[in-house]
């Protein structure tokens, strides 16, 4: 059995379970359920490819044999859109030709039924453990994916940012506890173009409206800050 300490690093993932079988799919929901964030269940391809798109998990577990979309083709599709997306492939037939196919889809792991919750649970972990090395938490459920670039809110819902914007909080988020300098920014984010300061505040403004209004700190005169201890910053 793996020590409760270690399952406490699954708190904070989202999974995606694809499964038509709905006996299995209670039973992974269950064990599954009281060690992480979310757990949601598709009962066919289609079905879970739409709310992979929806709710933007961390990992998707799924069967192959699916009904309206076969599972590899799901994953292809979903890989198509987040190349790194960690999957777990579950099947009852492991031959040849889906390990195969697993693979070429860059299926993480590929377990036989009946599913041993132990050996689901260390592919769990061992397939997320790379998001907390990009993912930063900050206030109010607000979750900034740096290999994305992308900024979500609580409800995992995604925050349109304009490419400017994605480039300053990008920057930004990447220097945490750092003063970033008006100089700095210009050349990251305007690059060969030139930068107003009045410009620059304007899109600071626009990513506070978006999510809260002291995720960024002013440095009168120099540049900006995104502090960590302001933001419940974890990494």
């Amino acid at each position: 059995m793996i020590d409760l300490k270690v399952l406490k690093k699954l708190s904070q993932i989202h999974v995606l379970i694809v499964e038509d079988d709905e006996t299995t799919a209670f039973a992974l929901r269950q064990a599954l359920g009281m060690h992480c964030k979310r757990v949601d269940v598709a009962k066919d391809g289609i079905e879970g490819f739409e709310m992979f798109e929806q709710y933007k998990p961390d990992i998707v577990i799924s069967d192959i044999n699916l009904p309206e979309m076969n599972g590899l083709d799901m994953v292809h599709s979903m890989h198509e859109i987040s190349p790194h997306l960690p999957v777990i492939i579950i099947t009852s037939y492991d031959t040849p030709s889906n390990i195969s196919e697993s693979i070429n889809e860059g299926a993480y792991n590929y377990l036989r039924k009946p599913i041993v919750i132990e050996d689901l649970q260390t592919s769990l972990l061992m397939a997320t453990k790379d998001i907390y090395n990009f993912r930063v938490n900050l206030k109010f459920g607000f979750i900034y994916d740096k290999n994305s670039k992308q900024l979500t809110n609580a409800n995992a819902e995604l925050i349109k940012l304009t490419k400017l914007e994605m480039e300053i909080l990008h920057l930004l988020i990447s220097n945490i506890d750092k003063i970033v300098e008006y100089s700095t920014i210009e050349s990251y984010a305007w690059q060969e173009k030139s930068m107003s300061i009045e410009a620059l505040r304007m899109r600071i403004k626009k990513i506070r409206q978006k999510t809260y209004n002291d995720i960024i700190e002013n440095i009168s005169g120099c540049g900006y800050r995104i502090n960590s201890t302001t933001n419940n910053y974890l990494n």
